[in-house]
């Protein structure tokens, strides 16, 4: 018995394959159907984020039982001593935006965007929204990491896939998790 849970670990292993090519679902309004689209990350090494101590007097914003530390507009996590760059959730909410915010209006409707978020203005607060497909913002971070999405060269931040275009970058997909 011991060898068979040894052979299904291997098998479940082996059978994991590359990560070089991901597959993003697209559910589009009319149709119920899932595209599906090759998503392959180019070999460019993207620098993570990670601070080993936090600035002084950093306060935690805590968010299902998950505490967020705002440093410089971004957001960090503690894992294993150390605390790396994440990007908050939907639904995670500010009394004040970063100072790199900028005022975006994507088909009627406002936005704040700052480092890879947008914000909605919600009751004198700011919440974290769902990216809006056709936003064009002005520059990417860093972190942005360069893609080939269905043929096109893109970047991928926050979930997000950007194209360039004349005035900056355009959102042109929202990569949606699988459900297993």
């Amino acid at each position: 018995m011991k060898q068979l849970h040894l052979v299904l670990f291997l098998f479940a292993f082996l059978s994991v394959g590359s990560m070089e090519y991901v597959e993003a679902q697209v559910y589009t309004r009319h149709e119920k159907r899932v595209i599906r689209r090759k998503v392959r990350r180019h070999n460019r090494r993207v620098v993570r984020r990670t601070l080993r101590r936090l600035p002084a007097n950093t306060r935690p914003i805590v968010y299902r039982r998950i505490s967020y530390y705002p440093v410089g507009g971004m957001y960090y996590v503690q894992r294993k001593g150390v605390y790396v760059r994440t990007f908050p959730p939907r639904g995670f909410r500010l009394r004040v935006l970063p100072a790199t915010t900028v005022v975006l209006t994507v088909r009627g409707i406002a936005y704040r965007y700052a480092d890879g978020v947008f914000y909605r203005e919600m009751n004198g607060e700011y919440e974290v929204a769902a990216t809006p497909i056709g936003a064009v913002v002005k520059e990417l971070p860093q972190d942005a990491e360069e893609i080939d999405f269905d043929g096109v060269p893109a970047y991928e931040l926050n979930e997000a896939v950007y194209r360039a275009v004349e005035d900056g970058y355009e959102i042109i997909e929202v990569l949606e998790e699988e459900d297993q």
